[in-house]
C-alpha cells in the first residue's frame, strides 16, 4: 500500500530531477503487480497532476494503435492543464526489460514526439526496482534482456 503521506508530500513538490522522478514513481507504484503502462501528468511547474492514467489493455507488442495512444494522451494533456508526461512501465517478473518492453519505450518517444507531447521521462517499475529508461540502451536491447539498475 502506498505511502499516503509521502504521496502527499510527492504530489505537491516539482519533479526536476531523475531522482524526483523516480520517488515519485515509488510513492505510487510500489512493486510491479500487471504488465501495464501507467501515464503520469505534470503542470508547467512540473508538479504532479492529480490525475493519473493506468492503461492495461496495450497490446503485446506496438502496433498502428501506438498512435492512438499518443493521441489520447495529447488529449488528456490539455484537459488536464499538464505540459509533461512520465511513462510508467509496470513489468513483474523479470528484473530487466526485453526486446519487446524498449520497443514500446521507442515507440511511445516517436509517437509522442510527433503529437508533441514532451517526455519527461519513461520508467521501468521491474522486480528489481525502479529505474529511468534511457533510449539510449535501445540498441543495446538488440542483443538480448538489458538489465536496468535501480
Amino acid at each position: 500500500m502506498p505511502d499516503t503521506d509521502m504521496l502527499d508530500r510527492l504530489i505537491r513538490t516539482a519533479v526536476r530531477t531523475d531522482d524526483d522522478v523516480v520517488d515519485l514513481v515509488a510513492a505510487l507504484v510500489e512493486r510491479p503487480i500487471t504488465r501495464q503502462c501507467w501515464v503520469l501528468f505534470l503542470d508547467e511547474r512540473a508538479v504532479p497532476v492529480s490525475f493519473v492514467m493506468p492503461i492495461s489493455d496495450l497490446p503485446w507488442q506496438p502496433d498502428e494503435h501506438v498512435e492512438d495512444f499518443a493521441a489520447l494522451v495529447a488529449d488528456v494533456l490539455v484537459q488536464v492543464a499538464a505540459t509533461e508526461v512520465v511513462l510508467v512501465w509496470e513489468r513483474p517478473g523479470e528484473s530487466r526489460l526485453f526486446p519487446v518492453d524498449w520497443e514500446w519505450v521507442d515507440a511511445c518517444a516517436c509517437a509522442f514526439e510527433e503529437r508533441h507531447v514532451r517526455l519527461r521521462a519513461q520508467v521501468a517499475v521491474h522486480t528489481g526496482g525502479i529505474a529511468i529508461v534511457s533510449l539510449d540502451e535501445v540498441d543495446e536491447a538488440d542483443h538480448g534482456p538489458i538489465a536496468l539498475a535501480s
